[in-house]
């Protein structure tokens, strides 16, 4: 008769789960909030931004795998690395599996921000039951007592809400590793307007938030500005950042030499409305702005004769508000500007999403359009 599986202590489908809520949980506070931290304790962040950047792999995927062992099944102990055959030891648990089944598949999709290893304690550092401090046998003896920093802190504690909070603060980390990536991207020598539309099309069809529209915008007037001599320079803003906030009039700025905005931009990748021209219209008007353009893939139904009246009677107090479909407008620009003109819209891009920190998933995604040509 065949022996029965012993089961994991920790339950990887569980540990799945709770990984990608507090992942979710953590993105979405951190693109709303800059200076963001879940724990109070200065040194252990400290602890935790050099563990997730250590040079080596084994020693940046620790703090993950301990923690969401721990978080997973509190019964555990976050230190130890291995089970064996005949421990019984209720705070023993087997982490490599849990590291490679669970971990190492979640940051893959995070474009391997902590490595690319598929089993990331293979190597010899976390062959061994548990973690001790001062173990002179690793390269690194102040990183790893580093890493025992976190960990002890977790087990004295013993909280569930104090192991969620340092849980998420390794989250927070990993995130803004993952913001510092670059991507190259390859511009083909020749590029066609159908195709350089096509990709772009692609590239809003995913929701971002409007990350990606203004990436595309951005882009757009950057080459406008460059090819035309229309304007000197583009400014614009996160897309988690009012304009109030940041002191802009809107979404893009257009100045010219002087340093004077000569065009406004207000990008939407959602239906325009009657609220988004009021104010617009009235940011504009206190800053004595005559020419602003609107990007939108369409008009709100309910809102189209309203907006129509309301731009007229802007128009005869003094401003011009032009509403465009992008693909339109970009249409029309690229094939003025040709090949040169398409080709470095294709770039500006890129750099619109590396420059302004855009999520590394919207960056592989241009990329990965662009490779594809």
């Amino acid at each position: 008769m065949a022996k029965a599986k012993r089961p994991d202590r920790v339950d990887h489908k569980r540990a799945a789960k709770l990984l990608r809520a507090q992942w979710k949980a953590v993105v979405a506070a951190a693109e709303s909030k800059s200076k963001l931290s879940f724990i109070d304790e200065a040194s252990l962040r400290t602890a935790i931004v050099e563990s997730i950047n250590h040079s080596q792999v084994s020693y940046r995927y620790c703090l993950p795998i301990q923690l969401l062992g721990k978080l997973t099944n509190p019964q555990i102990d976050s230190r130890r690395l291995q089970r064996g055959a005949d421990d019984s030891a209720p705070t023993a648990w087997d982490a490599r599996s849990l590291g490679s089944k669970v971990i190492a598949p979640f940051v893959k999709e995070q474009e391997s921000v902590l490595g690319t290893s598929g089993d990331p304690y293979v190597g010899n550092p976390m062959r061994i039951p548990r973690m001790d401090r001062d173990d002179k046998t690793k390269s690194d003896v102040t990183g790893w007592n580093r890493l025992l920093d976190v960990l002890d802190a977790v087990e004295k504690r013993d909280d569930a809400k104090f192991t969620q909070s340092v849980f998420r603060q390794v989250l927070l980390e990993i995130y803004r590793r993952q913001q510092t990536l670059r991507f190259s991207y390859p511009v083909p020598p020749r590029v066609s307007v159908e195709e350089t539309l096509k990709i772009s099309e692609q590239f809003v069809s995913e929701k971002s938030g409007g990350d990606r529209a203004l990436a595309l915008a951005g882009a757009l007037f950057d080459v406008i500005g460059n090819q035309f001599g229309l304007f000197a320079q583009v400014n614009r803003a996160r897309i988690n950042a009012s304009d109030k906030a940041v002191g802009q009039v809107a979404d893009l700025e257009c100045l010219n030499e002087g340093g004077k905005v000569v065009l406004a931009v207000e990008v939407k990748d959602r239906a325009l409305t009657l609220a988004d021209v009021e104010g617009t219209i009235g940011k504009t008007r206190r800053r004595e702005i005559q020419e602003v353009f609107f990007t939108a893939p369409k008009v709100n139904t309910a809102d189209v004769d309203k907006i129509r009246a309301r731009l007229n009677t802007a128009f005869a107090a003094g401003q011009s508000f032009y509403v465009f479909d992008f693909f339109n407008l970009a249409k029309a620009v690229l094939a003025l500007g040709g090949n040169s003109m398409r080709r470095l819209f294709l770039q500006k891009v890129g750099d619109h999403l590396d420059t302004w920190n855009t999520q590394p998933s919207h960056r592989k995604a241009w990329q990965q359009l662009l490779e594809a040509l």
